[in-house]
């Protein structure tokens, strides 16, 4: 039998075919990538090693720092009897604002940033692990007091200072950080002490107001209490052996103007003792609920994540380097693979 030849033209189709066909082996994956760096594997050995020994620098030299924290949880009112303040707690307890609502607590993060406090805080002396003693102001700003490196404490301490406020519980956290565990502790509670102190004695409540203006009714009635009866004493001593009708009507008005402003003083002494209870029961109290500790460990720096961290930079910067090679690489892979298939 002949054997028959095909035609060119289907002889062309049939190589134009195969030529066309994909190779077997995919293109880009995890091992061809692996080839391609392994002649610059000790670029990258060296680039990890660089990022490891600087994260290892950086976790060692860095200084330590230290987180002390202090809970408080504002005191609840007295009062608070009736239905629109039951619906009034109800609405705090779902989380909802309250117009009738007389919590301070939104103004306490304000208060503890305020120059006022801050400033009291910088004048107190605090101890460190060792037992030394130093104002917190020189432990910031080393050197006597200036203006300026007033300013720079304050603007150090308020970075220290971190404020967290739950505003649907009122829960209050200060934390200080600080180079040493003792004085971080010491300062975050001296922080709380100072915002009662600065609670009780300097926020102006309507109770105070209210006790203020009944103190000063009280001074004005004693002075016309005291004139009263210095008049009907002088009347008296200026006509002791008179009978007269008409002195006994003086003597008896007298006597019932210095009555009258008697009762009054009574009175407004009376109130004067309730407006001193309800100022001092308007006035916030905050209870100490976790008080600042020594913390044991340091919160920064975070040596695990500086090492990691460290390792990553190197080896992203030895690829960084190696990247233009791997390029010129791959072009020259892909030039050959085009010629051989041509």
């Amino acid at each position: 039998m002949t054997e028959r030849t095909p035609h060119p033209a289907a002889q062309l189709r049939i190589a134009h075919t195969t030529v066309a066909e994909p190779p077997a082996a995919a293109t880009g994956s995890w091992a061809d990538h692996a080839r391609a760096l392994a002649p610059h594997r000790g670029r990258l050995a060296a680039g990890a090693g660089a990022g490891l020994v600087l994260g290892l620098l950086l976790a060692l030299l860095l200084p330590r720092t230290y987180t002390a924290t202090a809970t408080l949880l504002e005191a609840p009112r007295g009062g608070g009897g009736s239905a629109l303040d039951q619906l009034s707690l109800s609405a705090e307890a779902l989380g909802l604002p309250s117009r009738g609502s007389s919590s301070n607590a939104l103004t306490y993060p304000d208060i503890l940033r305020s120059r006022r406090l801050l400033g009291a805080l910088l004048e107190e002396p605090f101890s460190d692990a060792r037992g030394e003693s130093r104002p917190l102001r020189v432990w910031l700003v080393p050197g006597t007091a200036t203006p300026q490196r007033t300013e720079r404490a304050l603007d150090a301490l308020r970075d220290r200072i971190d404020i967290a406020l739950d505003r649907r519980t009122n829960l209050l956290r200060v934390g200080v950080r600080d180079g040493d565990p003792v004085r971080a502790a010491a300062v975050a509670n001296a922080a709380c002490a100072q915002l009662q102190h600065v609670l009780m004695h300097s926020m102006t409540t309507q109770a105070g107001a209210q006790r203020r203006f009944v103190e000063e009714r009280l001074t004005e009635a004693q002075r016309r209490l005291a004139r009263a009866e210095e008049s009907l004493r002088a009347f008296r001593e200026a006509n002791l052996r008179g009978s007269n009708p008409r002195l006994a009507l003086e003597t008896a008005r007298l006597m019932r103007e210095a009555r009258t402003q008697e009762e009054i003083v009574l009175a407004l002494t009376r109130q004067h003792e309730l407006a001193r209870v309800d100022e001092q029961r308007d006035v916030p109290v905050l209870n100490v609920l976790d008080a600042a500790a020594v913390p044991a460990f340091a919160s920064a720096p975070r040596r695990g994540v500086l090492v990691a961290g460290g390792l990553l930079l190197g080896l992203l910067a030895a690829l960084a380097l190696i990247w233009p090679s791997l390029r010129v690489a791959a072009a020259a892979t892909e030039g050959s693979e085009s010629r051989e298939a041509a």
